[in-house]
């Protein structure tokens, strides 16, 4: 079964917007049209950020993490996603070709799906599939991330 990601509102981000629309509120009554253009930036940034993520649109909220690491560190994370009793190799300050590695996390349900990516012909090529990694071993990956 394929995981797709749904995104989804998180507390923060109705935080955020209140506070913006709040702002907006406020402001109306020193300058009119500043009010109302922060109350709408408020109103849209309500509609459109979000900032979570929901794995075929159950369980914990989760967060995207991706970075580009070295072709170096390719053979230790793609040996640790098929299941090996491997330490993930993450670091992005070493020097060589790019692939990109894509998790989406929620650290205190101790859960992780994570995708590898191939970079070749100026676009990013999959090279896994999406891989739900629970309990240790996503907490592992977790710790690698920064």
């Amino acid at each position: 079964m394929e995981t797709t990601f749904k995104r989804v509102h998180t507390g923060k981000d109705w935080l955020i917007s209140g506070i913006t629309i709040a702002a907006g509120i406020g402001l109306y009554f020193l300058n009119t049209g500043l009010g109302i253009f922060v109350g709408i930036c408020g109103i849209l940034m309500l509609l459109f950020y979000k900032s979570g993520y929901l794995a075929n649109g159950t369980g914990p909220v989760l967060k995207k993490k991706a970075m580009d690491v070295p072709r170096s560190c390719r053979q230790s994370i793609v040996d640790f996603l098929d299941g090996q009793d491997v330490e993930p190799q993450i670091d992005d300050r070493a020097i060589g070709g790019v692939i990109r590695i894509e998790t989406y996390y929620n650290k205190a349900a101790g859960i992780a799906y994570t995708q590898l990516f191939d970079f070749s012909n100026y676009n990013y090529q999959p090279a896994t599939d999406v891989v739900k990694l629970v309990g240790p071993r996503a907490d592992k990956l977790i710790s690698k991330l920064k």
